[in-house]
């Protein structure tokens, strides 16, 4: 199958109906797709541009699932955006599966970020998750940045818990 196939059949695959209520199987679907990060990534940019919020989650999906660092750029855009409408929290997450050092200032960035809707700063603390899943000097530098300033104690606790079992795994 030609790489614009194998596009044309992931596009169409996430905007099928028959997944309503069957993320499972999704998820099962997407993991049996092979050479598709091309696809992803022109995805979530053209869907990004056309501010398709709908298509882009389903991209997003895609991105936690088949990791590569070239959606970076893409995810964090629409982190810094702060779409309302968009789940955030999915995009943390797809970053957190990438583990691109490139992320840590957008995922810090959104650390400060409590949307109405997020009265226990899940947002803020999937960004921790990912800043410890990048786990790298800049990254642990931002988690410590974390625990000592950010007004959240939602935050400042996961940022500890994370700094804490990032120093026990390298002993």
């Amino acid at each position: 199958m030609s790489g614009r196939d194998v596009c044309r059949e992931l596009h169409s695959g996430l905007r099928d109906r028959k997944w309503a209520g069957r993320h499972e199987e999704l998820l099962i679907w997407l993991d049996g797709l092979t050479g598709v990060q091309q696809c992803i990534r022109n995805g979530l940019q053209q869907s990004f541009d056309a501010e398709d919020w709908g298509m882009f989650e389903r991209y997003v999906l895609a991105a936690y699932r088949k990791p590569s660092q070239s959606y970076t750029a893409t995810l964090c855009a629409a982190l810094r955006r702060r779409v309302k409408n968009l789940n955030n929290e999915d995009v943390a997450e797809a970053l957190g599966a990438i583990a691109d050092p490139a992320a840590v200032g957008c995922l810090e960035e959104a650390l400060d970020w409590a949307p109405p809707w997020d009265e226990f700063r899940q947002l803020g603390v999937k960004c921790i998750w990912a800043l410890s899943s990048i786990n790298n000097k800049e990254a642990r530098d931002a988690l410590g940045r974390a625990v000592k300033s950010n007004e959240s104690p939602e935050i400042r606790e996961a940022a500890a818990k994370e700094l804490e079992l990032l120093r026990a795994g390298s002993g």
